[in-house]
């Protein structure tokens, strides 16, 4: 008997071990997020959207404010209601809810069919070690983002269920909800209109599920087609781009921008010629383990590698718009290629142990090469998080003024510093916001008149020995 209990325990000891290292980088990452989120603050378009969504989903036929993206309606309402406007801190840790609930529906619906659950968690450990997550559960206004990953774990979802349904109306309902989810998407973030290739994916595959269960093909194409492909785009071409190019930061795109936007990202994610050429690899190996699946007639990882492609290209032509995250869904996607690429070859090749263990070195060198990489911006995220600072100003406004009154804000700074000054604060958005409380604000440059018509408190606005804002009386 204790001999079978040892034989019975060496999976266990063996799948422990598997799993050691890709647990060990997300522990530390999430200690890195507690952290930071302990730290933050509103910041930027926080004050803009905590404001104007107080408790209320706005005018939501006023698709030009919110960019296309009526997530933000929803979330900052929802967030007023529920935590008031005091802290940054519950909608942060909401913002990271609907991320982790994404990306791990992803992954577990994946695990039933591309790759097992060792394999889900070496993905998971890849793509937190990229770091490139951070900015979009570090700042609520990403929670547009945020939104992304939760589509596609509800979309894959609920494709699934519609492909394990036993009759056609059980079917059809799931691939409505499939659909409802790249909409989803798209109504989320405009960056996300290249999880379309998965949508196609799906929808082709929904179609043959419905012909199967007897439907005719015409009925089945237009409920798949109408849901899955058609609905997103009309949106995607009705309020999403109209909506998102109407704001000025993304008004200007073209492939002139791909080569300076490369260069940016690959600065932060791979600034050496060793990560480049294991990005590069990455890249490579996900298009070799693609076209083996196609001729399986297994379409799964070239849907996934393309959608990667489809959703970092719109990043790729932004002229100003440059931040990490926006590579965080395409990267997620490229390991989930490569896992689900490589997981039938490891299957047929049953006594290739070499070929398991050539395959567990590479992610395992991989993984600690990413880690490293991310170094810098787990160090930023805990030494500086997005409005740690602006929170101290803000302290310090609330000290000198009377809540619900009228300020008068002298800013004695020069041109740049005024701009980053006006955009971190949402310009008078977050003098609104407790602890300050303000009826009303006014900034004003240098030597100019305050405009205010009746009593108001004066302060000053300046620049630090190390460059952050302080307020004076």
């Amino acid at each position: 008997m204790m001999r079978s209990e040892r034989v019975r325990s060496r999976p266990k000891v063996g799948t422990g071990l598997l799993l050691a290292l890709p647990c060990a980088v997300i522990a530390l990452s999430l200690m890195v997020w507690i952290t930071a989120v302990s730290r933050s603050g509103f910041w930027a378009d926080d004050f803009l959207w905590v404001t104007h969504f107080a408790r209320s989903l706005g005018d939501l036929s006023d698709y030009h404010f919110n960019v296309g993206k009526y997530i933000i309606n929803v979330f900052w309402a929802l967030g007023t209601e529920a935590f008031g406007d005091g802290s940054v801190v519950p909608f942060l840790m909401l913002d990271a809810l609907v991320f982790a609930a994404g990306v791990i529906t992803w992954l577990w619906v994946g695990a039933k069919k591309r790759w097992d659950s060792v394999d889900a968690w070496w993905i998971g450990g890849l793509f937190i070690a990229t770091a490139a997550w951070f900015p979009t559960v570090l700042w609520a206004s990403n929670i547009t983002h945020s939104g992304g990953f939760l589509a596609l774990g509800a979309g894959m979802f609920a494709h699934e269920r519609a492909m394990s349904a036993q009759d056609a109306p059980g079917a059809r309902r799931w691939s409505v909800l499939s659909g409802i989810a790249w909409t989803f998407a798209v109504a989320s973030n405009l960056l996300y209109i290249g999880l379309m290739v998965i949508a196609f994916y799906c929808a082709w595959h929904q179609i043959c599920k419905f012909r199967h269960l007897g439907m005719t093909t015409p009925a089945a194409c237009v409920i798949a087609g109408f849901w899955s492909l058609l609905l997103p785009i009309i949106y995607f071409v009705a309020v999403g781009y109209p909506g998102t190019t109407a704001s000025s930061p993304y008004a200007k795109t073209g492939l002139q921008f791909v080569h300076d936007d490369l260069r940016f990202y690959r600065m932060i994610l791979a600034p050496t010629d060793l990560l480049t050429g294991l990005y590069a690899a990455l890249l490579l190996g996900g298009a070799v383990v693609a076209f083996a699946a196609v001729r399986r007639r297994d379409f799964f990882p070239i849907a996934v590698l393309g959608a990667a492609g489809a959703t970092a290209l719109p990043a790729l032509v932004q002229s100003q718009q440059r931040y990490v995250n926006y590579m965080a869904m395409p990267l997620l996607l490229v390991f989930s290629a490569l896992a689900s690429g490589v997981r039938p070859m490891l299957v047929a090749e049953r006594e290739s142990k070499r070929l398991k263990n050539t395959v567990l070195l590479a992610a395992a060198v991989t993984l600690l090469l990413l880690f490293r990489q991310g170094e810098e911006l787990r160090a930023y995220f805990v030494r500086t998080p997005y409005g740690s600072s602006l929170a101290t100003f803000r302290s310090e406004v609330a000290s000198l003024t009377p809540e619900g009154g009228i300020i008068c804000a002298a800013l004695d700074l020069d041109a740049p510093q005024e701009a980053l000054f006006i955009a971190e604060i949402s310009g008078e958005n977050g003098f609104r916001v407790p602890p300050i409380s303000a009826g009303l604000t006014y900034l004003v440059s240098g030597a100019k008149p305050c405009p205010a018509g009746g009593p108001a408190t004066h302060i000053t606005v300046s620049q630090d020995a190390r460059g952050d804002f302080v307020a004076s009386g």
